[in-house]
């Protein structure tokens, strides 16, 4: 018989108050260790400094910006210590930098995020900011997520929207990589896919009954549904099951715009809305387009803060950036131009 051996979390807790019982939740999964190591940041040290297992536990701050010699030196640290756990408290790049140290000391890892961005949250990869560039790896999975609301809840909005918009393009990469299977352009994995696709669906489904996205059910769903997302791709072994041409012109705006470029999320979430269309899923483009504006998310050029020129830009470049099989290889120019007018206000 045949399996396919995946490493998943051993935990998953998401709610209120999470992190107040976070000692409790280690024994209740049987979980030990004699020398955790909390990597954070200047103001998500802050966020959780009440938390009687940020006081008991090591420390390492983490400034705004980092470099390859202090990766160097926390990895030295975590050896030469004896560190058996490395908990990542804060936003994406305090969870990635932490995923990449586990993978590279074999030391297990525990994910509790800050903020609700991206993916990032789960996912078996890490994006390293360096000398003003991202580098791409490859990384361990948490053994532990361990999501608190309450926190969720007083984070800045932009990066509620920039969680949304990334759950909410599963739909659009799903399309993208059954397609590049059926033009026999990539291989497939049904499970990987589905999964993704029923994590943004989720919350697509219930877009009417969200008065806000700083309502407890809306969180709850966008941290599971990110959550599973990124085991998604853990599973695949490919982030394909939640990057398509969306991450493509996304990936092109970053290029083109550099330093200027907006959150990830949000430039994802509003090429999705191109990208939908295209694919032929007009009716859900325009339920996720009302849905956007009921929540302020970027519906127009003026309100992503680009130009018109500048997207234009990256679509065109969007198919040369990965070598992946998209919606965008299969229409012209013409029709990507007419899709833009109908598509974006403004």
């Amino acid at each position: 018989m045949f399996y396919k051996f995946v490493n998943l979390p051993i935990f998953t807790e998401i709610g209120s108050n999470i992190l107040n019982r976070f000692e409790t939740i280690l024994q209740e999964n049987n979980l030990y260790f004699k020398k955790p190591l909390i990597l954070t940041g200047d103001t998500s040290g802050n966020i959780i400094k009440g938390y009687s297992f940020y006081n008991a536990f090591e420390k390492h701050h983490i400034g705004m910006y980092y470099d390859e010699d202090l990766i160097i030196n926390i990895r030295k640290e975590i050896i030469d210590e004896g560190f058996d756990l490395i908990i990542g408290c804060g936003g994406g790049r305090i969870i990635d930098l932490g995923k990449y140290l586990s993978s590279e000391t074999l030391t297990p890892f525990i994910s509790i995020p800050t903020i609700l961005s991206n993916d990032g949250v789960s996912s078996p990869i890490s994006i390293l900011r360096l000398d003003g560039s991202y580098r791409r790896v490859g990384s361990t999975m948490p053994i532990g997520v361990a999501i608190d609301i309450n926190i969720i809840k007083s984070s800045p909005t932009i990066y509620l929207k920039a969680g949304l918009g990334d759950l909410i393009s599963n739909v659009s990469a799903f399309y993208d990589w059954n397609l590049a299977y059926r033009r026999r352009k990539d291989r497939y994995d049904n499970f990987s896919a589905m999964m993704a696709y029923m994590a943004a669906s989720n919350v697509l489904d219930k877009m009417s009954s969200y008065d806000n996205i700083v309502g407890t059910d809306f969180l709850i769903d966008l941290a599971r549904g990110l959550v599973v997302s990124g085991i998604s791709i853990a599973i695949a072994r490919t982030s394909r099951p939640a990057s398509g041409s969306e991450h493509s012109i996304s990936h092109a705006l970053d290029r083109i715009l550099g330093p200027n470029r907006r959150p990830h999320g949000i430039q994802v979430g509003f090429a999705t809305l191109l990208t939908l269309y295209l694919q032929g899923q007009r009716k859900l483009m325009e339920s996720l387009k009302k849905f956007y504006r009921k929540v302020g998310f970027p519906v127009t050029f003026l309100e992503l803060g680009i130009s018109k020129e500048t997207f234009v830009e990256a679509v065109k470049l969007a198919p040369s950036i990965r070598e992946r099989y998209t919606i965008l290889n299969e229409v012209s120019k013409g029709e990507i131009m007419e899709a833009i007018e109908e598509v974006y206000e403004g």
